[in-house]
């Protein structure tokens, strides 16, 4: 992968932490990981849509 994929990836999902994982998931590294993963990643991407049209959203 890039250098900067790389350097995203460690900031904002870094190493497996199995606490911040969904309770039934726990047993399951692989999915749990994966799954924290995709919801960092959805909500970085809703919080750039929001930054990036709060202008025209609050126009009258």
């Amino acid at each position: 992968m890039s250098l900067y994929i790389d350097l995203l990836y460690d900031y904002f999902v870094g190493y497996p932490k199995p606490e911040r994982w969904p309770e039934e998931l726990r047993d399951n590294p692989v999915a749990g990981h994966s799954r924290y993963a995709f919801e960092e990643g959805f909500r970085l991407g809703v919080l750039l849509m929001l930054e990036s049209t709060a202008g025209e959203l609050l126009r009258p």
